[in-house]
């Protein structure tokens, strides 16, 4: 159970690396500049979820 906590973490930081990228190369948009800046947010967010998630799994909660 636990190497598959460190997987889901490791998938739940990933995604949020992913995310932030997207809403970077983005951010100059002209047509939906707020949707980026949101994005950004909510994959700084997944990113510190993914990393709280990780230390979790090496503490064994």
């Amino acid at each position: 159970m636990n190497k598959l906590f460190a997987v889901f973490a490791a998938i739940v930081f990933i995604a949020g690396v992913v995310f932030f990228t997207i809403a970077e190369l983005n951010r100059d948009n002209e047509e939906e500049p707020e949707t980026y800046k949101w994005m950004k947010i909510f994959s700084i967010i997944i990113i510190i979820l993914g990393v709280v998630l990780a230390i979790a799994c090496r503490n064994n909660w």
